[in-house]
């Protein structure tokens, strides 16, 4: 396949697995960042190319020719824009990056549906901007390719615009979730020590910038090193941009490894003191994990999360040229899957699971360690705080946001979405191919909450 070259590999890597981009090429990246605090609520005028099919067009798959269309045609602007081509990329990881699979086993968990179809009349605010669910979803410019509402444990609301209910879509940086869940869990079975440094497990990077950076640091995304996601670009040798060149397999850097580029990290600030969105933390504790339980990634995904919910699909998790997990943004699965894993995140754990995945403990902390006052600087926040259309809330384990009411949210490029309610018992998930990864509707699943259940 075409991708696989070095050069288009390489933009795949910067540009669909690059954790919540802005949607602008990388040369363009600091003045879109610089442009985001800017952007208005409502944008009634944002528009994408009339040539664009409509998502809802493959809803029922892709015939043979347009698959090997496709699959001869993908290439570094179609990573970029989300565009027919990259929307098919989406829905089919395996195919243009390595990758592994993620278990599942047992019986699947059944989900009831008991549907509230007053859900579709819920109104917000965003770029495209004021109208209903249903509005949004019909509106092409949102590219919205599916929906699941979850309530006290069932479906109340479902709507595949796009895909099928068996199509593996990818997650996108909503795989972080994976890493600051699995750090808990082995806190809890006193397998790490969130307050220690950095290098007592990863003995690699003693006499690094990473040395006075505690698990903790890293797992909120408070390092205090100079590795934001909005400096991708910005340098050759800049560690992000490593990170992505790396994971591509640029020539340019052959023989090199991510932790190549986790050592380049250098130091701006305290550790601890300011949130900065930065997929080289993910990594950090994905290799802590793999460490500490001697099992690669995909694996211990499987072994603590994947089989223990029931799941309908076996998952994909995409790997770098040279075999590295890229759990920092590229992993598939069916969208109830994801709802399932959001289960794990309320008090209907059990309809899913046998045993109890993610502790009580889980949510104090999480809201402990979000830290409103060290968020709002960077650009992950400052668009977050614009789109939500309000402040007061954080950061931690690796979610994007944690809200004063003890919601949880987690985007991906190009829209996805997974929303945690643990006091309403409510998730709701979505795929997207949002056009140049523009249009995030994510205050769709605050109202939903708040409309409907709080």
């Amino acid at each position: 396949m075409k991708v696989r070259n070095s050069y288009k590999a390489l933009m795949l890597a910067m540009a669909v697995l690059t954790a919540c981009s802005t949607g602008e090429q990388a040369g363009e990246k600091s003045k879109a960042i610089k442009e985001i605090s800017k952007v208005e609520t409502v944008k009634t005028d944002y528009s994408i190319p009339e040539k664009l099919e409509s998502v809802s067009k493959y809803k029922d798959g892709y015939t043979p020719a347009q698959t090997m269309q496709f699959r001869n045609t993908y290439g570094p602007t179609s990573a970029i824009t989300a565009d027919d081509i990259g929307s098919y990329a989406s829905t089919h990881l395996s195919e243009v990056v390595k990758s592994a699979v993620v278990h599942r086993q047992g019986n699947v968990s059944h989900l009831e549906s008991e549907i509230s179809e007053e859900i579709a009349d819920v109104a917000a605010s965003t770029i495209l901007g004021t109208m209903t669910l249903k509005e949004m979803m019909d509106d092409e410019r949102s590219r919205m390719k599916a929906i699941t509402v979850i309530h006290d444990g069932k479906i109340v609301y479902e709507d595949y615009r796009g895909i099928r209910d068996w199509d593996n879509h990818l997650w996108a940086s909503a795989t972080k979730i994976f890493t600051g869940t699995l750090l808990h869990i082995a806190e809890e079975e006193g397998l790490v020590n969130l307050q220690a440094n950095v290098p007592t497990y990863l003995t690699d990077l003693k006499g690094t910038a990473w040395d006075n950076v505690k698990v903790e640091d890293a797992l909120h995304m408070r390092a205090g090193l100079d590795i934001s996601e909005s400096r991708l670009g910005s340098s050759p040798t800049h560690p992000t941009t490593m990170l992505y060149a790396i994971t591509g397999g640029h020539p340019s850097y052959a023989g090199q490894t991510l932790l190549d580029a986790v050592k380049k990290s250098e130091r701006t600030q305290d550790a601890g003191e300011r949130f900065e969105y930065a997929s080289i933390n993910t990594h950090v504790g994905t290799l802590i994990l793999q460490e500490i339980y001697n099992m690669p990634i995909e694996d211990l995904i499987s072994t603590k999360i994947w089989s223990k919910t029931g799941m309908e699909g076996d998952a994909v998790l995409g790997l770098s040229e040279g075999g590295e997990p890229m759990s920092f943004g590229a992993f598939a699965a069916r969208l109830r899957d994801l709802g399932r894993f959001g289960m794990l995140f309320t008090p209907s754990w059990d309809v899913v699971a046998n045993e109890q995945v993610v502790s009580d403990s889980y949510f104090g902390k999480a809201k402990a360690a979000s830290k409103p006052e060290a968020y709002g600087n960077d650009y992950m926040s400052q668009r977050l705080t614009n789109d939500f259309g309000e402040t007061g809330f954080g950061a931690s384990y690796q979610w994007d946001a944690v809200f004063e009411d003890g919601d949880l949210y987690k985007s991906g490029r190009t829209g996805q979405c997974l929303y945690v309610s643990p006091e309403t018992n409510t998730v709701v998930v979505w795929y997207s191919s949002a056009y140049q990864a523009e249009v995030w509707v994510h205050a769709y699943a605050r109202e939903i909450v708040k409309q409907m259940y709080r």
